[in-house]
């Protein structure tokens, strides 16, 4: 497990404009290593539905309809590349909307019960994993997992992933 940074880029929902983000980043020689895409329209919708199932809902409908049209215009994409800080650079250069924030990144073999016992570690720790994505093809030997949690826990789990 390592302590990375990823990118995260704010993108006009259209066709062609993440294929402009990677042209720059290609332009640049940085190698994208992971990627989430979500559409910001997609996350209000999940929000609400999750409020309203809970009964935690606490603004009006029409409160979650006009952020939901405000929101289909848009998709966040996050980045983990070979060189965040020139990633940064260059995308802040050509006028992208971006954040970076600390993750973690876990390589591994890829065979079935790793990533639960990763998420098992962190439950016990009291951290709470705010997002995960990763992926290895069916026959690779590794897997790369990029790891979301609260910035405050990042110190608290050096060391404790070493047998893994």
């Amino acid at each position: 497990m390592e302590k990375k940074t990823q990118i995260s880029v704010i993108l006009t929902n259209a066709p062609g404009e993440l294929s402009k983000l990677c042209d720059v980043l290609k332009g640049a020689k940085i190698n994208i290593l992971g990627m989430s895409i979500q559409n910001a329209k997609d996350s209000v919708k999940e929000l609400f539905n999750i409020r309203e199932k809970t009964g935690r809902r606490i603004a009006l409908a029409e409160s979650y309809r006009g952020i939901l049209k405000d929101s289909s215009d848009y998709s966040l994409i996050r980045l983990f590349v070979n060189e965040p800080v020139k990633a940064e650079k260059i995308l802040r250069e050509t006028k992208y909307l971006l954040d970076t924030e600390p993750i973690l990144v876990f390589r591994f073999e890829n065979q079935p019960g790793v990533l639960g016992r990763v998420a098992k570690r962190l439950g016990e720790a009291k951290i709470n994993i705010d997002y995960i994505y990763g992926s290895a093809m069916e026959d690779a030997k590794e897997s790369i997992f990029i790891v979301h949690i609260a910035e405050g826990d990042l110190d608290r789990v050096k060391g404790s992933f070493k047998d893994l």
